[in-house]
């Protein structure tokens, strides 16, 4: 038996398999797929997809091998990578190479192979797609062409594997970059807001008119642009899993009462009425929640729903108890959300365009957040909308099955 010398450019091979991160993973069905059509269309019992690391062989797919890796030294594989052409031995018995290989003399008992190196972009040879028979054989011409490109087509599979890993990165990083510029924005960005809401309420000496002016229109941009920033942070704890959920158990109408009461004057300013309404024998209802963050995605749900009203129109927040469930309903009577576009409704930065007075700009994360958050509290967020007629954005929340009574003398906040 003779072992395969190593390809000149092994150094740069096995980086680049490595690159991969494929090495004892899962099986995939996109690979199994290919070496079950190179089985068929070769006649063989046997195919797979192997990758020759440094002291093995590997198997991606091994289609009629119960095995999932070889030494290397003993490895055909390691003797295809060394040319570009299908690597063809149509028996071991006869050839000084492989006639006392134990691949061949015993299990899986290899006594006909035939593998098509896996050439990279950059020509650096991974390792092949192999058929291997139980018996002497040849190989047709068309067959072999077969071969090779099944092989491309593992290689477009590897391939998108790498690009797939480099967006993540790349979308890593560009999270990571934001997230801290998020941070420094933050920080200078109150200061000005207390300056600018110090200086808005004649707390520094009191303004003419043309200043005042001034001064409310920076406050509002400042308003927004710190709303930006915590939104940006919010959304990269969230998606990194660092955000914390404080959950205590709170009285939901209060809390309700709260959202509504909070978000009043916002929707007065976009020429709106909000109303509560709820089933008084609900009063007693509790939630074990997050109190900020339940009123974080109560306030985005009522904000927006705000934007998209009709002058002089009415937003309705509904509670409905359906068993040990809490449904909150948030409705407005707008033009509702284009079907085209409902898909995209809990995309991150995408803002739905929408044929309607749109009274205050938006960061297109509201509704992306307020989904996280929901279901960190181990509730559900949808919507429903009819265009042209309204928009219903709905939580539902499991209830705690304590009157206020109860959790007052269990120490429930």
């Amino acid at each position: 038996m003779k072992s395969a010398l190593k390809p000149a450019n092994e150094a740069e091979r096995i980086r680049r398999l490595y690159e991969l991160d494929i090495l004892d993973t899962l099986e995939e069905q996109a690979y199994d797929d290919l070496t079950f059509l190179a089985s068929s269309i070769c006649n063989t019992p046997i195919a797979l997809v192997s990758l020759v690391d440094h002291e093995r062989q590997w198997f991606k797919s091994h289609h009629g091998l119960d095995a999932t890796e070889t030494p290397r030294e003993v490895a055909f594989c390691a003797h295809a990578i060394l040319g570009d052409e299908v690597f063809v031995v149509e028996d071991p018995a006869m050839d000084e190479r492989f006639h006392d290989n134990p691949l061949a003399t015993g299990a899986p008992h290899v006594k006909f192979y035939a593998g098509a190196p896996l050439i990279m972009d950059d020509s650096i040879k991974v390792g092949t797609l192999c058929v291997i028979a139980n018996e002497p054989r040849s190989i047709t011409v068309e067959q072999e062409q077969a071969l090779e490109a099944l092989a491309r087509q593992v290689v477009s599979q590897l391939e998108l594997r790498l690009k797939i890993r480099e967006l993540e990165t790349l979308d890593k990083s560009k999270d990571e970059f934001i997230s801290s510029v998020s941070h420094e924005l933050r920080t200078p960005l109150t200061s000005i807001n207390a300056s600018l809401s110090l200086l808005a309420n004649n707390k520094a000496g009191k303004l003419e008119s043309g200043q005042h002016k001034m001064v409310e229109i920076a406050v509002r941009n400042s308003d927004r642009l710190l709303g930006i920033v915590n939104d940006i942070l919010d959304l990269a704890q969230l998606e990194a899993g660092k955000l914390g959920i404080d959950r205590h158990s709170y009285n939901l109408i209060s809390l309700l009462e709260d959202a509504v009461e909070l978000n009043r004057p916002y929707c007065l300013q976009c020429d709106c009425r909000i109303v509560l309404e709820y089933d008084p024998v609900d009063a007693t209802r509790w939630i074990n929640c997050d109190e900020n963050r339940l009123l974080q995605v109560l306030t985005n749900l009522i904000t927006n729903a705000a934007k998209f009203s009709r002058d002089a129109d009415r937003i309705e927040v509904r509670l409905i108890v359906d068993g040990d469930s809490a449904r909150i309903e948030v409705t407005d009577h707008g033009h509702g959300i284009p079907v085209d576009q409902q898909k995209y409704v809990f995309e991150r930065f995408k803002q739905i365009g929408l044929p309607v007075n749109r009274k205050m700009p938006g960061t297109g994360l509201g509704l992306r957040i307020s989904k996280q958050l929901i279901e960190l509290q181990g509730g559900t967020i949808g919507f429903d909308s009819v265009p042209g007629e309204r928009t219903t954005f709905y939580i539902v929340l499991p209830l705690l099955q304590a009157t206020k009574e109860q959790a007052v003398n269990s120490g429930m906040s």
